[in-house]
């Protein structure tokens, strides 16, 4: 075989500069291609017409793009650029939202190759919770995590982001039989992720994926539109699962006056009601519009704030089989969560 030439005779343009000039013109970000880009590249390889192929086709394989496309004078083309579903108001064109939606896709089937089970099939939240409370005094991010992780549905926040602008909340990805969820928000309480969490769990329930599809939200915790089905379901799946009530109200003689009033009475009756504290927070947040109180009350519930990111992806790398990856995969996926490449 001609390594000068492959796919039907086009031919393997030879500079890896010129390659991260297309992906990049296609909106990728620089920290994803240097997410996405092997391990065993080298200024060596730069002359092998055999390489050069390899290395393009791994980076189409890691970002979701056609591998016909990278070779020869084509622009690359996004694979899965129309399967998502964007909910709420996007900032994103049509090329950014295939981008965002291919690395999903694309992510998604590389990390489902180290998830040891292989369920997917998630309970009503009535049922999940009833599970989850046998060993939990309520419903926290990492009984979420355990509960999803055991589900067979990996929870990652992804640390490298395919977009220059970071405007998602959180993605549901599905991939034949089987779903990720991957976190795009940052916070530095677990309250909001508990959520997005939930949210997503609730998507996957109520079978709003097909294979090779995605579901956006780009809506904060408990803003998306009420005339939107799905997201409706999902809010209240997530309800139901995190405070046993699909709505939710909240009593009380006098409204707090500030952040610290509403800690106390989350902090206080938290047990009773067996919903977490930072839960309630937001629950009043929802109830009553007054965002500036829940999101200080979460100030004082929480004893310090924390890179919640951290411990989603330190559960990750310690749920993943990662024998099951060969030493660049793992590097990749190492990459995408945060923690330094292999090899």
């Amino acid at each position: 075989m001609n390594t000068s030439q492959l796919e039907e005779g086009k031919v393997v343009k030879t500079s890896s500069k010129g390659f991260r000039e297309e992906l990049a013109a296609l909106g990728i970000s620089s920290p994803a291609i240097s997410a996405v880009w092997p391990n065993w590249w080298s200024d060596d390889a730069e002359s092998s017409k055999s390489a050069q192929a390899e290395l393009r086709f791994t980076v189409a394989r890691r970002l979701g793009l056609s591998p016909k496309s990278v070779i020869g004078e084509a622009q690359p083309e996004f694979v899965w650029k129309h399967e998502a579903k964007f909910k709420g108001l996007s900032n994103y064109g049509g090329g950014e939202q295939a981008a965002l939606t291919s690395f999903g896709v694309a992510l998604t089937r590389h990390l489902r190759k180290g998830v040891l089970y292989q369920n997917d099939q998630v309970p009503d939240a009535s049922t999940l919770r009833r599970a989850i409370l046998k060993n939990a005094p309520f419903v926290r991010l990492q009984d979420l995590c355990a509960a999803s992780w055991g589900l067979g549905i990996p929870v990652i926040h992804l640390r490298v982001f395919p977009l220059a602008a970071k405007h998602m909340v959180a993605m549901a990805v599905r991939v034949e039989s089987g779903h990720a969820i991957l976190i795009g928000k940052d916070a530095k309480f677990p309250a909001p992720t508990a959520f997005h969490v939930a949210h997503e769990l609730g998507h996957i329930a109520s079978s709003h994926l097909v294979d090779g599809n995605a579901i956006v939200d780009l809506e904060e915790v408990l803003t998306a539109d009420e005339d939107d089905a799905e997201e409706r379901e999902a809010d209240e799946f997530a309800l139901e699962l995190l405070t046993g009530q699909s709505t939710p109200k909240l009593e009380y003689n006098e409204p707090p006056r500030n952040g610290l009033e509403l800690a106390s009475a989350a902090l206080r009756t938290s047990n009773e009601r067996a919903i977490e504290p930072g839960t309630i927070a937001l629950c009043y947040g929802h109830q009553t519009g007054n965002w500036r109180v829940a999101n200080a009350a979460l100030s004082h519930i929480y004893e310090k704030k924390g890179d919640v990111w951290r411990f989603l992806n330190l559960v990750a790398q310690r749920e993943l089989n990662w024998s099951a990856y060969q030493d660049d995969e793992a590097a990749y996926l190492k990459a995408i969560l945060g923690a330094p490449k292999v090899g």
